[in-house]
């Protein structure tokens, strides 16, 4: 895909989090429980003896959406990482994705103080720790892109 791909799709992602937030306390915990409803009905087809609760789903939503962040954040930076000639660019482009995830949760937090949700540091260290697997994930795609393309000149095969 192109770089421009991942900028817009990353850019709907943080809208569509951010836009999340804006949702009144009612209004999200109704969502909460209709997907909490779909996911137990799964469990519960599967015979996995897990009970959801609305808490858990909601905590998850944050981790997922923050991933999918990271995710994409890490596709559209970490080329330049692979590209670049240096250890200091790569180190500073490498933990890129990782300040702007973290800032993307912490704006994301702020905003829910404004839509009388309330903001929880606990949320922000989550959406930060799903940032985090994200990127990770987008490294570890893009080392396996490098590995068999033989673009990854710095990249050691074992």
């Amino acid at each position: 895909m192109k770089r421009r791909t991942f900028f817009v799709l990353t850019a709907v992602t943080v809208l569509f989090i951010w836009g999340h937030s804006l949702v009144p306390l009612t209004n999200s915990a109704e969502e909460s429980m209709s997907v909490m409803q779909v996911l137990q009905a799964v469990l519960d087809f599967f015979q996995i003896p897990v009970t959801l609760t609305d808490i858990f789903v909601r905590k998850l939503a944050h981790f997922a959406e923050h991933g999918a962040a990271g995710l994409l954040l890490g596709l559209y930076i970490y080329p330049r990482v692979f590209a670049a000639q240096d250890i200091r660019t790569k180190l500073e482009l490498g933990v890129l994705p990782l300040v702007i995830g973290f800032f993307i949760g912490f704006i994301d937090e702020t905003i829910q103080v404004f839509s009388g949700r309330g903001a929880m540091i606990q949320d922000v260290w989550l959406d930060f720790a799903g940032v985090c697997c994200g990127a990770a994930a987008a490294f570890v795609i893009r080392l396996v892109i490098a590995r068999r393309s033989g673009k990854a000149e710095n990249v050691k095969s074992e």
